[in-house]
């Protein structure tokens, strides 16, 4: 069985935020982090691009980390920006 390999954009509440939002994603449990990274948008703030890995046949898992994400404090909005198989 391959894996999938997921990009979200992570977008904090307020500049301040990105390094508790950081700590946060590092912390999850039960994923497979591949790599972190910010990125500016405009003006001082910064998004995080975060690549994660799940297995291909469980679709669940898919909603199941954004849900993840879209519940750490300081996070605004999750966006899937890229999917692809392993």
């Amino acid at each position: 069985m391959g894996k999938t390999l997921i990009v979200f954009k992570i977008y904090p509440e307020a500049p301040e935020a990105v390094g508790k939002v950081e700590k946060a994603v590092r912390a999850l449990k039960g994923v497979e982090l591949r790599d972190m990274k910010r990125e500016p948008i405009a003006f001082g703030l910064e998004l995080i691009k975060a690549a994660f890995t799940i297995p291909e046949k469980q679709d669940n898992t898919l909603e199941e980390l954004e849900k993840k994400l879209k519940s750490l404090e300081g996070v605004n909005n999750v966006e899937v920006e890229m999917m692809t198989l392993l």
